[in-house]
């Protein structure tokens, strides 16, 4: 390096505050709601050393600092850094210059530890520019004037999330009288509402208070999570917008997996009336985890601004453990607008998840046969989204075609149509797949030696029970050794 060169040619103060922008912005990322490890407060810890840099650097690394923060009413917690919430209300309240730059705020509250209930409280009144209001833990009266205190003076605020952190005790009544009735200034500019954990408390009185609001709340996007009151409540609440755009329900019941609703039959027939109401506003439709799959009494034809259609593959028979009932995608999907269709393979399930056999040639010919109708229906669709993330790289069974490579194929066959197909990017690389079919194949090998050692001991002589190979029943005096493949998994079960 040249020790003669001029420190007063460019290096990367010589940027434009915009590109230096671009340059720090992703030291200090947005915190996901759902995500509590300590570890993620490690990325800001470049961007505070970049901000005792210089004046320049401070000046643009403190409101990303500021931008999203996390208050708690008490330090006893393993999900942030103790005294956080001390530290922040102090710096507030020394530079009040710092309160415009909050834009992302979230409040857990836990009512066993309020130490700091005066410090999320000032800051409710403090950081008013705030465009994002999270609350974690409603519970008890004074959560409850914690919120209405944030309707009053955050009034600037599009998006609202309420979650009860699994405890499924958001009790929708509060919530509404909470918010009041958009018409005394509070939340005037509200957009999206969130709300998770929805208790099955007060499932009359909702239906009660929202048909006399009906058609008065400024929101446009409703989210729901765990919704454990009945379709009328949903009706209810559903019309209480003068308009809705995107609808969102995930969990018909606990994501816990073991708490149960008001009512447990949920479809998307149970669905198909109430969002009927919405039909000419809304543009995006998400469903996953709704009690019965199938889509019997679903028909979008007539929702004529729809153009995102997103559904979990359960509603379709996946995951297909008996492959003739799965459910070909019918014609009622296919709304006179829609553009993006997006599969879900999620495995909703507590004790386990999707894996790499979950998208084979049936979920592929599944896709191609909705892409297929709607190019024969005319249907403006231009992109299929696929979201497939295994966890585990288990290899019994899979396929010897590497699943994403399907979905290439898939692809580039309807990319000549104007579809293009989407995917996350794989969680199992080629390579590692290659060498997981390769263990497959030689442990099916040894399976297959010792099930030929089974049979020729056992059933040897003829005999009229029936077995079960693969699925299928073979009569066992019809069934020959030789058409043993050591390439491929053989399951014996002995009729009971």
């Amino acid at each position: 390096m040249d020790i003669n060169y001029s420190l007063d040619r460019a290096f990367i103060l010589k940027l434009p505050d915009e590109l230096l922008s671009m340059i720090i912005s992703p030291m200090a990322p947005i915190i996901d709601d759902h995500e509590y490890l300590r570890e993620q407060y490690q990325p800001y810890e470049m961007a505070v050393a970049l901000s005792l840099v210089c004046q320049r650097f401070y000046r643009l690394t403190v409101p990303y600092l500021y931008a999203e923060l996390v208050i708690n009413t008490g330090d006893n917690t393993w999900r942030r850094p103790t005294h956080i919430s001390k530290y922040l209300h102090r710096t507030f309240r020394e530079n009040p210059l710092l309160w415009k730059l909050c834009r992302h705020l979230t409040v857990t509250y836990d009512k066993s530890n309020i130490d700091n209930l005066y410090a999320v409280t000032d800051c409710l009144t403090w950081l008013t520019a705030a465009k994002s209001l999270t609350f974690w833990g409603l519970e008890g009266k004074k959560a409850w004037e914690l919120l209405q205190l944030s309707a009053k003076h955050i009034s600037g605020c599009n998006i609202l999330s309420l979650d009860a952190n699994y405890r499924y005790n958001l009790h929708l009544p509060f919530v509404i009288d909470a918010l009041g009735d958009f018409k005394s200034g509070f939340l005037p500019n509200l957009q999206t509402l969130k709300l998770g954990g929805v208790s099955v408390y007060g499932d009359q009185i909702c239906q009660d208070e929202l048909k006399e609001k009906a058609g008065t709340a400024p929101f446009t996007k409703l989210q729901l999570r765990s919704f454990l009151l009945t379709p009328k409540s949903l009706e209810a609440l559903v019309c209480w917008p003068r308009r809705l755009e995107e609808f969102e329900l995930k969990y018909s019941s606990g994501d816990d997996f073991a708490t149960s609703g008001l009512y447990n039959s949920w479809s998307l027939a149970t669905l198909q009336p109430i969002l009927y109401i919405h039909r000419k506003t809304l543009r995006s439709i998400k469903l996953y985890g709704l009690n019965k799959n199938g889509f019997d009494g679903f028909d979008l034809r007539e929702f004529e601004n729809l153009e995102k259609l997103s559904l979990a593959s359960s509603f379709s028979g996946h995951p297909l453990f008996n492959r003739n009932e799965s459910c070909e995608p019918p014609d009622s999907l296919l709304a006179p607008h829609l553009r993006v269709f997006h599969w879900d393979l999620t495995l909703l399930d507590q004790q386990c998840c999707e894996v790499l056999r979950d998208f084979g040639q049936a979920e592929e010919d599944w896709l191609r046969l909705l892409a297929r109708k709607a190019i024969k229906h005319g249907c403006p669709l231009q992109r299929i989204e696929i979201t497939f993330n295994p966890v585990f790289d288990e290899y019994i069974g899979i396929d010897k075609v590497y699943p994403w490579d399907r979905m290439d194929a898939m692809g580039a066959d309807l990319r000549p149509h104007g579809i293009e197909v989407s995917y996350d990017t794989p969680t199992v690389s080629r390579e590692r797949y290659s060498m997981l079919l390769e263990r497959a194949a030689e442990d099916n090998a040894k399976l297959a030696a010792k099930l030929r050692e089974f049979l020729e001991k056992f059933l040897n002589e003829p005999a009229d029970e029936a077995y079960t190979y693969s699925g299928v029943k073979i009569e066992v005096p019809a069934f020959h050794l030789s058409t043993l493949d050591p390439g491929i998994s053989y399951m014996v079960e002995h009729p009971r």
